[in-house]
């Protein structure tokens, strides 16, 4: 193999991955050829292994951090989602509890308002207890007085 060759191996290696979308990943560079010691092959051999191998390197650690980039975008879409639907829920919770607060609060109010009512009359009821009472004392030391103004008259 001479200089030549060594060419066309790196032209296979750019067309494979290049060329043919979708199976970079797949592709294999062919195993060397065993030459005889004297030849010449042996050493273009390792030559061209030593080339491919920085190549290889290179797109292992390609795609390694290409599948690691999308595991963690899909982790952390996956994150954003669930944080978005707990986010939802929470608020959903949230308006309802407020929605409950504010019925109470209206209740409430109404309460309040029933409260002061039966208070005034209450108070109007003791006022004219104690009126009826007046009137009532009031009847008594009349009548007590009366049958001894009828009788002194009767004298």
């Amino acid at each position: 193999m001479g200089p030549g060759d060594f060419r066309r191996f790196r032209e296979r290696i750019s067309q494979g991955l290049q060329g043919l979308p979708g199976r970079a990943e797949l592709w294999f560079p062919p195993r060397p050829a065993c030459g005889f010691p004297g030849d010449g092959r042996s050493t273009d051999v390792q030559e061209e292994a030593l080339a491919a191998n920085p190549l290889l390197e290179d797109l292992r650690r390609r795609l390694t951090r290409a599948f690691q980039w999308a595991v963690q975008r899909g982790t952390s879409r996956r994150a954003r989602e669930a944080a978005a639907a707990a986010a939802a829920r929470e608020e959903q919770s949230w308006a309802r509890v407020e929605a409950t607060l504010a019925g109470l609060r209206a209740e409430l109010v109404e309460m309040h308002f029933q409260n002061h009512q039966l208070a005034r009359t209450l108070l109007d009821l003791n006022m004219k207890v104690q009126q009826l009472k007046k009137e009532y004392e009031l009847e008594i030391t009349s009548d007590s007085q009366s049958p001894k103004d009828d009788a002194a008259n009767l004298e």
